[in-house]
């Protein structure tokens, strides 16, 4: 008897004990690393909301931008990585996530239902994330991430410094000319600068000269650039360095351009000091919490080159990748489709500002904000091309564009520079 009864005592024992862990494991949260610190409260209210629906924890931790990729790299070494992250730079980088096993692959998720999550979303923000069969990084064709909002760069125009120049400013320029000379207007006039840009983070000044790339030679010869086969000192090449000379010696550039971050950028544009500037969505947030009262609109780049359209950056914003270490990574992938669904975009749209990644809500974005979307067949991105720049080359253009700049380099001189590590960069390979 005392050993029918010892036994059941340890069944009882070992029953409440997995009874235990599962309930341990039910109330295990969900973590989710991000680097998005002005929508780190939006995004803790959307963890209590989905806490109360399902009884799941989300723990949102952010990291400062500068820091955040040494954290996840440190993390992806140690093979510790959260359910639910964000993978700072190009494709490439995200391609080696991939190939070294720790990103899944959320195509078979996005694919059910007769492709209901995947229909959801706009199309190039979905796009960034995807790898396309024979894609030129190796990796396994697969939708791999999930994109929480959609960006767009292009030039911002302050309508009440256009106004008094003597420009209508729902007529802002179209051409490069006539958006050099308002600029120059601006500075003559008003003596605010013509235009400003956060080209102490260099990324932008290879946007916008990829931008021109396009608008001088065309797609296919800015590939064939890409591949070796034109090198940077065709002439073409120089003519889109020297848009950055013209802008330098017009006078229309900001003092300290090239050191300035692109906050900094974002400030004199907010306050008035500045007819025009080049950035992203992002910043209709970061000019209402600046100056609510600023009178301002959104415009292609204008165009240099007559035969071929100005391409504009765009794109996924931010995206979560889950991680496949995990062992909540089905949970994790249930709380993206949450996320994307259209309350959930409404209110991030609401909340900070940012363009959705689904569609159907445009009744909730402003203005300012829908015009980012324009001109969206000429939208492109480097996650989007068949093949990038070697980052050397691209780190040559961005240095030889400052040189140009500050008076140290001629277009012809950075268009050698540049070639130069394109050829050694091509024999290494």
């Amino acid at each position: 008897m005392k050993r029918f009864l010892f036994a059941g005592v340890c069944l009882l024992i070992s029953l409440t004990g997995c009874s235990f862990h599962k309930a341990a494991e039910d109330k295990a949260e969900i973590v989710v690393w991000h680097w998005m610190s002005d929508r780190q409260s939006a995004f803790q209210e959307l963890a209590k909301k989905y806490e109360a629906e399902t009884g799941i924890r989300v723990r949102f931790e952010v990291f400062p931008h500068g820091v955040y990729s040494q954290k996840i790299n440190a993390a992806a070494a140690a093979k510790d990585l959260p359910e639910l992250f964000g993978i700072l730079g190009d494709k490439k980088l995200f391609s080696s996530f991939i190939k070294a096993g720790l990103v899944d692959d959320l195509t078979f998720y996005m694919n059910e239902n007769n492709h209901r999550w995947k229909n959801s979303f706009i199309d190039i923000s979905l796009a960034f994330n995807t790898f396309d069969k024979g894609n030129s990084y190796g990796v396994p064709p697969g939708i791999y991430a999930v994109p929480i909002d959609t960006m767009g760069i292009q030039f911002l125009y302050n309508k009440s410094l256009l106004a008094k120049i003597g420009v209508s400013p729902d007529s802002p320029p179209s051409n490069w000319e006539d958006f050099i000379k308002d600029a120059k207007l601006a500075v003559d006039k008003l003596g605010v600068s013509g235009f400003v840009c956060g080209w102490g983070e260099n990324w932008l000044i290879y946007c916008l000269a990829t931008d021109y790339a396009f608008n001088i030679m065309g797609q296919d010869k800015f590939f064939a650039t890409l591949r070796g086969e034109v090198p940077y000192t065709d002439h073409d090449w120089i003519k889109v360095f020297s848009l950055f000379e013209e802008m330098r010696d017009s006078g229309i550039l900001a003092p300290g351009i090239i050191t300035m971050n692109n906050k900094e950028a974002e400030q004199i544009f907010a306050s008035g000091r500045s007819l025009f500037s080049f950035n992203g969505s992002w910043g209709v947030n970061t000019y209402k919490q600046m100056n609510p009262s600023l009178r301002y609109s959104v415009m292609p780049p204008p165009q240099a080159g007559r035969d071929y359209p100005v391409k504009i950056w765009a794109g996924a914003g931010s995206s979560f990748v889950v991680s496949r270490l995990s062992s909540r990574h089905y949970e994790a992938i249930r709380f993206l489709k949450w996320l994307t669904e259209k309350d959930q975009q409404v209110f991030l749209v609401e909340k900070t500002r940012n363009l959705p990644s689904v569609k159907g809500c445009d009744s909730k974005v402003s203005v300012s904000m829908k015009q980012f979307l324009k001109n969206s067949k000429y939208f492109t991105h480097p996650n989007l091309w068949p093949l990038n720049e070697d980052s050397r080359v691209v780190e040559a253009i961005n240095i030889g564009i400052e040189k140009i700049i500050i008076g140290e380099k001629t277009p012809q001189e950075t268009a050698v520079d540049v070639d130069k590590v394109k050829q050694l960069r091509m024999e290494r390979k």
